[in-house]
């Protein structure tokens, strides 16, 4: 689900990913390091292991869905990541939440920011997504008012 060539980052903190994992330690210091709110001290919040233990049901997978990598801190599944920012802090939680809301509203905006974010390749295949978007909507467009098109 995440695209290996995105970066990720919050208030100038790159958010490292590894193998569709997500950095929580880099969430961690984007937030400015919260004394009790560290990845180690949140994986083991009952609510925590109980949340892991769901996706791990409905994901059917036995892959780890957390991993410590040494250097880099603690790595998580996407969807473990985005909880813990629920946890850290609430700015952080009301970005994310924005972000899905323009999502679901539709907000053409943020795929005008998606794709300032992109390179050539991506920017070309948009390109040519939405001109074929253009050409079909100019086709309904161009129809009789008594042709109904399914």
């Amino acid at each position: 689900m995440v695209n290996k060539q995105i970066q990720l980052s919050y208030q100038g903190q790159k958010i490292q990913i590894y193998d569709e994992m997500l950095c929580l330690t880099d969430f961690w210091k984007a937030v400015g390091r919260p004394k009790n709110k560290s990845a180690p001290q949140w994986l083991g919040l009952p609510q925590t292991i109980n949340y892991i233990m769901r996706l791990e049901a409905k994901m059917g997978k036995s892959q780890a869905l957390v991993e410590n990598r040494q250097k880099d801190g603690t790595y998580a599944h996407w969807q473990i990541a985005l909880a813990y920012s629920k946890f850290l802090s609430t700015d952080l939680e009301m970005h994310i939440n924005g972000i899905y809301m323009r999502y679901q509203a539709g907000d053409v905006t943020l795929a005008d920011q998606i794709a300032d974010k992109a390179g050539p390749e991506g920017q070309e295949w948009l390109l040519k997504r939405i001109a074929k978007k253009v050409k079909a909507w100019l086709r309904i467009e161009r129809l009789p008012e008594n042709v109904v098109e399914d």
